[in-house]
């Protein structure tokens, strides 16, 4: 799907009263735009603060392990699910959190590449394990990340892919429409043409 296709439902205009709650703002406020994804959700009334509380516990706000590191997890587990829409967005978050764009640029070769630490590999084979259905080889993932993470945290890693997979199906089914913000990462990182949706 490229880019510029249009939703298959649209979002709701910004001014709708279903589109405004304070926890969107507080969104809003941390990426600077309104997705898309989320105004289409509004259409369900409760989905999207409870999906942002959801995401507030995962995500963003404190945690055992640096948001950007929490990002970057669900980064590549929306990369693995091949979502364009979710994987731009969570890489403009990681960016926008400090990540610089040259690491993002070499996330699909992360397991090889000097910029990824020991620590940052082992979170991400986890996000990459659990990336698509069936999940491929979670015990080799799990064992080695036990080397170097306590068990909190890769509870903490795993609800990152999880997080992500929310986003994956929704975006992939919905065709959400990628805003011009997020869309700047496209002209950094060229292996997000490379995905499906």
């Amino acid at each position: 799907m490229n880019a510029n296709t249009c939703a298959r439902i649209a979002p709701l205009h910004e001014s709708d009263p279903r589109s405004q709650d304070p926890v969107l703002e507080d969104l809003v406020n941390f990426v600077g735009y309104r997705p898309n994804a989320l105004l289409t959700m509004a259409r369900k009334p409760g989905v999207v603060p409870a999906l942002l509380k959801l995401l507030g516990v995962t995500l963003r706000g404190d945690g055992l392990l640096p948001q950007s590191l929490r990002f970057l997890i669900a980064a590549e587990a929306a990369r693995g699910a091949r979502c364009r829409y979710t994987t731009t967005h969570l890489v403009h978050a990681a960016n926008h959190l400090g990540v610089d764009w040259d690491k993002l640029a070499a996330l699909p070769s992360y397991q090889n590449d000097p910029r990824y630490t020991e620590q940052e590999r082992k979170a991400l084979a986890i996000a990459t394990a659990g990336g698509c259905l069936p999940v491929r080889e979670p015990a080799r993932a799990m064992e080695q990340a036990k080397q170097v993470f306590s068990e909190e945290e890769i509870v903490e890693i795993v609800s990152c892919v999880a997080m992500a997979g929310w986003f994956n199906r929704w975006n992939g089914l919905m065709g959400s429409e990628l805003e011009p913000e997020p869309a700047e990462a496209m002209a950094h990182l060229p292996w997000l043409q490379q995905l499906d949706v």
